[in-house]
């Protein structure tokens, strides 16, 4: 005689377990490294910021040279 079977089986369990953790590595791996993800967002802005901070630079030595050459100081004085 078959007895009554209840629940799931541990083989089921598990099989379950794997392909919801193929699929969440799935998702990490895309939102990290596919397009328009995290590493891409933080490259796009660094890229924004140095370029940012190079413009601010160039305005202080612009700044730093008049005030150089109106006070006579400065090796181009």
């Amino acid at each position: 005689m078959i007895k009554n079977e209840r629940g799931i089986t541990l083989l089921s369990l598990v099989i379950t377990l794997v392909v919801m953790l193929i699929l969440a590595a799935i998702t990490i791996y895309s939102s990290l490294y596919e397009n328009g993800g995290v590493i891409n967002q933080v490259k796009d802005e660094t890229s924004k910021q140095q370029e940012m901070v190079k413009k601010e630079k160039d305005k202080m030595n612009t700044v730093l040279q008049d005030v150089e050459e109106e006070w006579g100081i400065g090796p181009n004085a």
